[in-house]
Parts: C-alpha cells; sequence; structure tokens
C-alpha cells in the first residue's frame, strides 16, 4: 500500500490542462499525511506500521526504575537517521544534535567495523547535574531523565568538562548549553522519541532499567565500551547489545560493554596522532592570574616581615594594590568565557555541591578582603591591617585549592588531583614570588638610597633564588609527565603527553624558553642585588615577572589543549 502516491487525475479533464487545472486538482488531492492519517483512524493500516509502540514501555517506571536508551548494535547501519530526526524534530539550530554516530572495531578475532549511535545516558549519578554551579540541570525523580533548563544556564560549558562522555553540546549563538531530554513531551504522550522512531531498523528503543541493576554493571570500573570512561563516575543506563562472536583479539582492562547477549569488546577507531582538546583562553587567563595574586599575597606577608624598614613600609601598599588589581583582573577573564555574562551572578547557587561555585565565592571573598587590606594600608589602619592581610591570603589558598578540586572532579587523568595540585601550588608561589620580587625593587627605589634601602635591595637575593627554585621545581614536574609516553602507559595519559612531544611541541619549546628566561633573570637578580643600581636590578626583575608569568600562561593554554579524554565518539554524528 503506497501511502504516499498521488491522486490521478480524472479523464474527464481537458486534453490540456491550464494552470488553474492543475492548481485545482492538486487542492482536491489529499496530502500523504492526511491520507496516513484518515487510514489510520479507519483501522486500514496493517499491524506494522504502528510498530514504534513497541519501541517504548507500556508503563511508566516503577519504585527503583527508569527510563533508558537500548541500542541493537546488530542492527545500526550508521545511516544517520536518527542524528537528522534529532535535530529536525527538535526544531535544533543549524549544524546542532544531540545525537552522534562514531565508528568502532569490535575485538574479535578479525576485527569487524561496527557502528554506534549515542546521545544522552540519563545516568544515575549525573556528573552534569553535579557540577553545574546555576543548577541548571534536574534528573526527574519518576522517569529518571536528565534535563537541562535552559533559562537557567549561563554558558559556562563547566558540564561539557564533567560529563565523561561529552553529551552536552554549546550552542555559541544562544549562548547557552543544550541536551538531549530524551524526547520527554514525546514520551509522556506515548510516542517514542525522534530517534527512536526514525530508525529504519529499530536499533534504538526505551527501555525501562532497575537502577540497582546499573549500579551493579557499573561495579569494577566497567565501561559501555572498552577505552571509555569508567561506569562507575556517573552510573549511565544505556543498553549496547549485540550478539556477534565477542572473543578479544587482545586482553582488556576495562572489560565487556554491558547486555544479557554476547557482549561487544570494541575500541574507539583513531587515525594518526591525538588531536589536541579545546583551548579556554579566558580560563587561562584566569587561572594563571589568580594564582599569581594569592601568590603575591602570601609571599608579601613573609617579605614585609624579613625585609622591615623603610621598604617594608613603601612595599605595603604596593604588594596590596598589585594583588588586588591582578586579583580583580583575573575575575574579569573569567566573566569573558561565560555564553550569558550578564547572569554570571548565578554562579554561586550550586555551592552546596559545585567545585565551581565554591571557587567563584572565594576568590570574590579574597577580593573583598584584598580590598579592604589595601584600605586598611592606606588608611593606616595598623591595628586591623595585619588581620585583613592575613585572612585575604587564606581565602586565595582556599580559591587555588578549589581550582584544582574543578579540574579534579571531571576524572580526566591529565587533571588528577596529585598533578593539578602540585601544578597550581607551583604557579602561584613562581609568579607570586617574581611579582613581589619586583615589588620590593621598586619599594626601595621609592623609600630613596641610604643603608637600610641598600639592605632592602639586597633581600631581592632570596626572592631571585625562591622564583628560580619554584619554576625549576615546576618545570622538572612537567618533564617527568613524559615518562607517559613509554608503552604501557595509561592511554588518556599517553595522548596527553604525545600532544606535548607532537601538536603541541611549538608550545612546549616556548614554555621552557620562558620558563628558562625567568630562571635565568631569577638568578642574576639573586647576584647583583645589593651591587648593583636599583634601576638595573629593577630592569632585571620586571623581565622575571614577564617570562615567568609567560611561561606560565603557556603551561595553562597546554593544561586544557592536551587533555584527551577517551571518547565514546571521536566528533560530532
Amino acid at each position: 500500500m503506497d501511502l504516499a502516491a498521488p491522486a490521478q487525475p480524472s479523464t474527464a479533464q481537458p486534453a490540456v490542462l491550464t494552470p488553474l487545472d492543475w492548481y485545482l486538482a492538486d487542492q482536491r488531492d489529499l496530502s500523504a499525511a492526511e491520507r496516513f492519517a484518515r487510514r489510520h483512524d479507519g483501522h486500514e493500516l496493517p499491524a506494522q506500521a504502528r510498530y514504534y509502540r513497541d519501541l517504548i514501555p507500556l508503563e511508566r517506571p516503577g519504585p527503583g526504575q527508569q527510563y533508558a536508551f537500548e541500542v541493537d548494535l546488530d542492527a545500526c547501519t550508521g545511516c544517520k537517521a536518527c542524528v537528522t530526526a534529532c535535530h529536525a524534530l527538535n526544531g535544533l539550530d543549524d549544524g546542532e544534535s544531540w545525537r552522534r554516530v562514531s565508528s568502532v572495531r569490535l575485538g574479535t578475532a578479525e576485527p569487524v567495523p561496527q557502528t554506534v549511535t549515542t546521545a544522552c545516558h540519563h545516568c544515575v549519578d549525573p556528573a552534569c547535574l553535579a557540577g553545574c554551579p546555576v543548577n541548571a540541570y534536574e534528573k526527574d525523580p519518576v522517569t529518571g531523565i536528565v534535563a537541562h533548563l535552559d533559562d537557567q544556564c549561563i554558558g559556562c560549558r563547566y558540564c561539557l568538562l564533567t560529563c565523561p562522555y561529552e553529551v552536552p553540546r554549546y550552542n555559541p549563538e544562544r549562548g547557552i548549553v543544550r541536551k538531549c531530554d530524551l524526547c520527554a513531551d514525546r514520551l509522556g504522550a506515548g510516542e517514542a522519541p525522534a530517534c527512536v522512531q526514525s530508525c529504519p531498523n529499530a536499533a534504538i528503543r526505551i527501555s525501562l532499567v532497575d537502577i540497582h541493576d546499573a549500579q551493579a554493571a557499573a561495579v569494577g570500573g566497567q565501561a559501555l565500551f572498552p577505552g571509555a570512561p569508567p561506569s562507575s563516575i556517573t552510573l549511565p543506563t544505556t543498553t549496547y547489545r549485540t550478539r556477534r562472536d565477542a572473543r578479544p583479539a587482545a586482553p582488556s582492562r576495562s572489560g565487556g560493554g554491558r547486555g544479557t547477549d554476547s557482549v561487544p569488546v570494541p575500541t574507539p577507531e583513531r587515525a594518526g596522532d591525538p588531536r589536541p582538546g579545546q583551548a579556554h583562553p579566558p580560563l587561562t587567563v584566569m587561572l594563571v592570574l589568580t594564582q599569581a595574586a594569592v601568590g603575591a599575597s602570601v609571599v608579601g606577608l613573609g617579605a614585609r616581615a624579613v625585609v622591615g624598614g623603610a621598604v617594608a613600609e613603601a612595599l605595603r601598599p604596593l604588594a596590596a594594590l598589585v594583588a588586588l588589581a591582578v586579583g580583580v583582573l583575573a575575575l574579569g577573564a573569567s566573566v569573558l568565557h561565560l555564553g550569558r555574562p550578564a547572569y554570571a551572578f548565578r554562579a554561586v547557587l550550586g555551592i552546596r555541591r559545585s567545585w565551581l561555585s565554591r571557587e567563584i565565592v572565594a576568590f570574590v571573598v579574597f577580593a573583598v578582603l584584598a580590598a579592604g587590606h589595601g584600605w586598611a594600608v592606606l588608611a593606616g589602619a595598623g591595628g586591623v591591617e595585619p588581620v585583613l592581610g592575613g585572612l585575604a591570603a587564606g581565602a586565595g589558598v582556599v580559591g587555588v585549592a578549589c581550582s584544582a578540586q574543578v579540574y579534579a572532579v571531571t576524572r580526566r587523568r591529565w587533571w588528577a588531583l596529585r598533578s593539578t595540585g602540585p601544578k597550581f601550588a607551583l604557579t602561584a608561589l613562581a609568579t607570586g614570588s617574581a611579582g613581589v620580587l619586583a615589588i620590593s625593587v621598586a619599594a626601595t627605589l621609592i623609600a630613596g638610597e641610604g643603608p637600610a634601602e641598600r639592605a632592602g635591595l639586597a633581600s631581592g637575593r632570596p626572592l631571585g633564588v625562591l622564583v628560580a627554585a619554584s619554576v625549576v621545581a615546576k618545570l622538572v614536574w612537567e618533564a617527568a609527565f613524559l615518562r607517559h609516553l613509554r608503552t604501557g602507559a595509561p592511554g588518556e595519559l599517553r595522548r596527553s603527553a604525545q600532544l606535548l612531544v607532537g601538536a603541541l611541541a611549538t608550545s612546549t619549546r616556548w614554555r621552557a624558553a620562558l620558563a628558562g628566561a625567568g630562571t635565568v633573570s631569577a638568578l642574576v637578580v639573586a647576584l647583583v642585588a645589593g651591587s648593583a643600581g636599583p634601576v638595573a636590578v629593577l630592569v632585571l626583575a620586571v623581565a622575571c615577572v614577564v617570562t615567568v608569568l609567560g611561561g606560565e600562561l603557556v603551561e595553562r593554554w597546554q593544561f586544557f589543549t592536551a587533555a584527551a579524554p577517551p571518547r565514546t565518539s571521536p566528533g560530532p554524528g
């Protein structure tokens, strides 16, 4: 039965039809949709025309259950009808789709190419929801659907980092993130989601899963795919099934996929070297400058106690104002990362569970206390000034610790806390020491010539040594990471190391050159401080600040671009 066949013109029509005749005949004809509706209402359709009902559960989830995708890998041909339907039926913008199709190889004795369709896994413990600083995600307690609240989103894109499956998609025109919601409105009306209804082979369906079963399947680091993140991170509910021979061609550390039939052992297809991750320039600037401000605040307190005299008095307002200015500049740079900066104030709403909200609050408190400290210095409030300075430094240290946690909770090996924590601490120490070194020399010039001032200039020696030591320690730490280039290292870390010596090799050389120049400048200051003129020492100190800060900016740019997380799909559908 051809539902789309047009009505045949009547033999009574004239041999030569005018445009008006064609128009009238076309208006008398029913569209394909109208003919389908008429036959549906008259129960004239064959049974298979209503098979979409078989692809969704007939009942709502019960206690301890939720909706989930179920994918038959044997039926998926990679036609991308699901991608097109997701785009069209959800009214998405050009180039936007919440479903993607990728290619994997089943790990059999003779690897076989296999296409896999993926979307949001509507996890039991969604990381996107836990990390969002504005509470723009919610998980339905009945259906288990993880929905994104577009009106609440500020476009910080942190969920793109916390989701191990890289499901949320940033829409630059709208300035917000959007994602699959399982077509909740269609599902609520008894209609299959767009991707399910469009698949010509019924490879996708909606099923009910037991939450305890999903939790049990994630025990022991089991993954949806070998090479994909462990399911224990977020407890995804999607099930992939196949009946193909799944004897692995090589041992797999992460085990098989999930399902009750024969289990696939797919590995993502990758050609050539790994691709760099997305650069985040505003975040790069924000991280380095906040750590520089905190480092200057902490080191400045110690330097004042050591120097003393007129130099210490000149150092107090300079150190306080520089730390405040750098901190405010860093917060301003972070706002540039937002898709909707006018709603940045919402970023504190998730403080109960989001490290990003905690980081923002800590640095705002640091800026407020630093401003109060600067006022106390300028106003001569000697009693409260040391207290405010110490509180500002403490709030800054808490902020740096929160920054490390922001990236550690993403569970990416490159951003693990044991690596990110020392990196951020050494950045604060190196840049802060370099800044205080330049400030102390400038304070000497302000104080004028004299024995006390010459002694203050000589204090540049320990500061120069501190800068050089911290920069060298950080370089050694970074160089040690390249040990992951050897065979047998974790795949994610090996890909990051390959990026550093491959696609990012130029930036790696710049990083080493700038850090080397900063180290040399700091050592020269340590050698000539107290013997050379203040102007010459100040020029060297400023050169030290510029090169050390430049090297840290390059390193922090690599912090993002060398992140090579495992993917369940290599790119958009």
